[in-house]
């Protein structure tokens, strides 16, 4: 594990919630396996790996049998603790966890796979982020996202989203919309290939772009 010292304001709120989050079930494991089976069928076994906002790993180590070398990042240490704890006792030597901003640039890039889950909304500089991704893959490479598209939900449950995360409750989140999603994709330099959902819902948007090669 390789840790540095983050100025990332938000990394407070999940170092705060690293345990509880860790115990936290999956909502929906149909839905959630069969995002793993998609991913899967994107990879190859020589393929160079990295995932941003990892969490406590448990993507990173389901997906690390497939490819050859997988990279993992988080802003928060406690949760980068527990993803450690868990690639030791998964014997997974092929996986690296590093404490890292979303748009920190690795010595292992470029890769040939970028995955970001459940962070795009979370992050304060999203063009960044996405710059950072593109100029971290390869030519032809493809970045994977699942991102929570609250400009698509009710305006009840945006305001409540909101206060949460006025009173500290919940992380502060982007408010945008898949097709706010998808244009600031294509702003970034990436060709759209796919967009689908897993489960029930639909405000979290499966995408896989591609660097132009």
């Amino acid at each position: 594990m390789n840790t540095t010292t983050l100025s990332n304001p938000s990394a407070a709120f999940w170092d705060k919630t690293a345990a509880k989050y860790a115990g936290k079930p999956v909502a929906d494991p149909a839905a959630y396996d069969a995002k793993i089976d998609r991913i899967r069928a994107l990879l190859r076994a020589e393929d160079r790996m990295l995932e941003i906002g990892c969490g406590t790993g448990s993507t990173a180590l389901r997906l690390a049998p497939d490819v050859a070398e997988i990279t993992a990042t988080d802003i928060s240490s406690r949760m980068i603790e527990i993803a450690e704890d868990k690639r030791v006792s998964a014997e997974a030597s092929n996986l690296s966890f590093v404490l890292a901003d979303a748009n920190a640039r690795l010595p292992g890039a470029p890769f040939d796979v970028i995955a970001a889950f459940s962070l795009l909304h979370l992050v304060a500089d999203m063009p960044s982020v996405l710059a950072s991704v593109h100029d971290q893959l390869k030519p032809g490479g493809v970045f994977l996202s699942k991102t929570v598209c609250l400009g698509d939900a009710s305006a009840p449950l945006r305001f409540v989203v909101r206060a949460l995360g006025m009173i500290g409750v919940a992380p502060p989140v982007t408010i945008l919309s898949r097709a706010e999603l998808s244009r600031a994709l294509v702003r970034a330099g990436f060709d759209l290939v796919e967009c689908r959902y897993f489960g029930k819902g639909r405000l979290n948007p499966f995408i896989i772009a591609q660097r132009p090669s």
